[in-house]
């Protein structure tokens, strides 16, 4: 497998994986689930949000050491 194969194969993977959690982002509502914990709905909603924006970044920081544009 050539290196362009490999880094549009990577980004795509990459991709795919940052529209699902923006795919999940999306459905989250303030009043989604159960408040198991008591931590109220309103910090229940932001506790979910921090949680994908923390995810996101984490795929995001693995993109950029995976794929390499110029990397020849």
């Amino acid at each position: 497998m050539s290196h362009d194969e490999f880094n549009s194969g990577a980004r795509h993977g990459f991709s795919m994986a940052l529209y699902a959690v923006r795919d999940i982002d999306r459905q989250i509502s303030n009043n989604e689930g159960e408040d198991i914990y008591k931590v109220g709905k309103s910090n229940l909603y932001n506790i979910k949000k921090d949680f994908l924006h923390e995810i996101y970044g984490a795929i995001k920081k693995e993109m950029e050491n995976e794929v390499h544009e110029n990397d020849y």
